[in-house]
Formats: structure tokens, C-alpha cells, sequence
């Protein structure tokens, strides 16, 4: 009962058959959309018991009878829409970590100017943008924060074109913009298409989204930077949970509730936010620096060189102003840079040697960031790139 045409749900479906085919083969059928869109809950469950179901995931919306699922033994899942279902297991996303992350994104590269846009009311909106301006507000207090929001939830899919140019306009550039998700990012794109001078992208409108569905990024011009997800692995933890409960009896069935956590994971940084904006000239300089320069055997001496000061005073700087070290701005960078080699088909020994980097060193720094190997890290995108 989702739309699985998008990417992240369709994300979930891929994790649940992955669990499915090392295990025993499941039959797995897609509500029609429109049974959801009615709002007949009714006629939901009249299809899923004559499907004889065990389990439904679906966008359930508040004050729906997901009880009525229980009562016809059908195990009921609440992929996150608006709001969290009590009651029930709930797929809910990490929403302040994803928001965090992406604020330090924005404030890394030097952004003092920032804005949200996003869907009143969703959860997942809500939680990303609270957490977004909290963590801009905790290490810049002077910095210029704006939202817009579309209130009309049950017209999600829509978008004031004349309002959003109007916003993107009156906003202090250069500017950094979280959308709530990859369309909502596509949105503004396409605004600043439309706003002529001084909505350039990225030199002065950066834009974020969330779920890299490959499709939107793809299709914006300049193809869209986007916040990745776990959502195969959130999918993979839903159908486990589901055949856990099938093997207990019907009476202790539906007393185990245990939310499954969507984390967020890494940035895929496309041209929408590939810029270095600071007040600061040197240090916008030198990220330019160690961004075409990660494959050189690139060390913190090489970078203090492109200015005129001494390292001390450079390394104080440069700390002051991002927020980290050189070393670790330079670390985080090759981490990232490997994360897309990898991505875009590399093994992570080709990523390494494309980085000039010793891959046992380089491994453990992209374990200490990621929390996972390059090794199970392209496992997963090899997984998750896999059609079904």
C-alpha cells in the first residue's frame, strides 16, 4: 500500500526480496494505488485477506483502523507519510541525524545563508528541517535561516512556481537549500531555471535533496547532490521482523512493537553543490585545492603553501571557519571522493589506487566515517543497484 515507483520505497521492496530469497521465497503483492487514495481502509483489507496475507507495509494515515488488520491476523507496518502510527511497528527515518548531516554539509563548504523547503506536516519534512536549523543555530547563531513550506498535504505532488521563485529571490546569496526529498529539490531547480540573474546554480543557490532517487538527480540540470539512505537494509530488517512474528502465536503476535530505523548514510555530491563559498578567499581557495588535488599524494603542508600565512595561523583559520582540521577536511574529502568511484563502478582497490592512497589506510578512515568497510559498502550499492 506505498507507491513503488519511488525510489525509496522501492528501495524497501528490494530489501524485503533480498531477505526473501536467502530464506524462502515470499509472494509479495502491490496494493493498488487508488485503494490507498480512496481512503477505503475497508476495501484494503478486503483485498489483502483474499490474498490471505501475513503482513501489509502501507502509508497509513492517522486515525486509520490499522486494528482492523490485527483482527484479521494481517501483521500491519507504517512506512512513514505523515505521521508516526502508535501502536504499531513504523519504518521512521533517523530524521535529526539526516538533518544534521546535511547542515554540516552546507556549513563545511562555508554557506552562512540557508533555507528549507519541504511539506508541512510529514514527518519526515518536519523532523529533517527542525534538526537542520537546530545544528545550523548550534555552531552559527549569526547565520541566515528562511523556510517555505507547502501546507496542502493532500496536494503533495504540487508546487506554487511563482511563490518558490519569489522566496528563492529574497533570500542572501549564496544560499544553501535542503529540500525535504529529491522532488522538492527538483522543484526548486526548476525555479531558479525561471529566476534569471542571481539564482545561478551552485554559485548561488546550492541545492540538497534527500533519498538520491538516480532518476530525479539525473534529470535536473545540473544533475542534483543527494543525502543516501539505508532504506535496502531498513527492508531487509522489515521482513525479518515479519517472520520473527510469524513463528510466534497468534496471541503474542502483535504485543512485539520495535520501530525499524532508516539511517541516513553519505552525501552523493553532484554539481548542484559543487562550490566552496566563503567570506574568507583563502579558504575557499584551499578547498578548491584539495578538491582537484585528492589524487596527488595531497598532504596539509601542500595545502598551507596556496596561502600567505604561516601554517599555524592558516590550520587556526581554517579550524575557526569549517569547523575542523585541514588533515581531516582532506580525509573526509578522499572518503567521499572513493564513496563516488565506488558508486559509478570502481572496486575499492581501483578506488584507492584512482586516490593514490595506501587502501589499508584509506579503509580504516572510510570505516571510522561510515561505519562500514569499502567492501561492504559496495556490496550494498552493488545490492541496491540491482533490479529486481
Amino acid at each position: 500500500m506505498t507507491d513503488f515507483s519511488e525510489a525509496y520505497a522501492n528501495k524497501l521492496l528490494q530489501g524485503i526480496m533480498r531477505y526473501s530469497h536467502e530464506h524462502e521465497p515470499w509472494v509479495v503483492c502491490k496494493v493498488p494505488l487508488q485503494l490507498r487514495d480512496s481512503g477505503r481502509l475497508d476495501e484494503v483489507l478486503r483485498f489483502a485477506v483474499t490474498w490471505e496475507a501475513d503482513a501489509i507495509i502501507g502509508q497509513f494515515r492517522p486515525g486509520d483502523d490499522v486494528d482492523a488488520f490485527r483482527r484479521s491476523g494481517i501483521i500491519p507496518i507504517a512506512q512513514d507519510y505523515r505521521q508516526r502510527i502508535p501502536g504499531i511497528i513504523n519504518i521512521s527515518g533517523d530524521y535529526a541525524a539526516s538533518g544534521r548531516m546535511c547542515a554540516d554539509y552546507f556549513m563545511e563548504k562555508g554557506v552562512k545563508s540557508f533555507g528549507f523547503f519541504g511539506l508541512h506536516g510529514f514527518i519526515w519534512s518536519d523532523g529533517r528541517r527542525d534538526a537542520f536549523f537546530d545544528q545550523i543555530k548550534s555552531r552559527m547563531p549569526d547565520a541566515s535561516v528562511s523556510l517555505l513550506e507547502k501546507y496542502d498535504a493532500d496536494e503533495a505532488w504540487w508546487y506554487d512556481l511563482e511563490r518558490l521563485t519569489r522566496w528563492l529571490r529574497s533570500l542572501p546569496k549564496p544560499v544553501g537549500i535542503l529540500a525535504c526529498d529529491d522532488q522538492r529539490a527538483y522543484y526548486v531547480m526548476e525555479a531558479c531555471k525561471q529566476g534569471g540573474e542571481g539564482m545561478r546554480i551552485p554559485n548561488d543557490i546550492m541545492v540538497l535533496g534527500v533519498d538520491n532517487d538516480e532518476t530525479v538527480c539525473q534529470l535536473t540540470s545540473p544533475p542534483l547532490s543527494s543525502l543516501n539512505q539505508a532504506t535496502e537494509e531498513a527492508g531487509y530488517n522489515a521482513a525479518r521482523m515479519i517472520d520473527k512474528l510469524l513463528a510466534l502465536p497468534l496471541a503474542q503476535r502483535f504485543k512485539e512493537v520495535e520501530d525499524i530505523i532508516v539511517r541516513p548514510t553519505f552525501i552523493t555530491a553532484r554539481s548542484s553543490t559543487d562550490a566552496f563559498i566563503h567570506s574568507n578567499p583563502y579558504i575557499s581557495r584551499m578547498m578548491y585545492f584539495i578538491s582537484n588535488n585528492l589524487s596527488n599524494h595531497l598532504s596539509v603542508n601542500d595545502v598551507v603553501e596556496q596561502v600567505p600565512m604561516s601554517r599555524r595561523l592558516v590550520e587556526s583559520i581554517f579550524r575557526q571557519e569549517v569547523g575542523i582540521s585541514i588533515y581531516q577536511y582532506i580525509i573526509r574529502a578522499r572518503v567521499e571522493r572513493m564513496k563516488d568511484l565506488i558508486v559509478n563502478g570502481h572496486s575499492p582497490l581501483e578506488a584507492a589506487d584512482e586516490l593514490g592512497m595506501d587502501y589499508k589506510i584509506i579503509a580504516r578512515n572510510f570505516k571510522k566515517l561510515t561505519g562500514m568497510t569499502p567492501g561492504e559498502f559496495a556490496r550494498k550499492e552493488s545490492r541496491e543497484q540491482t533490479i529486481l
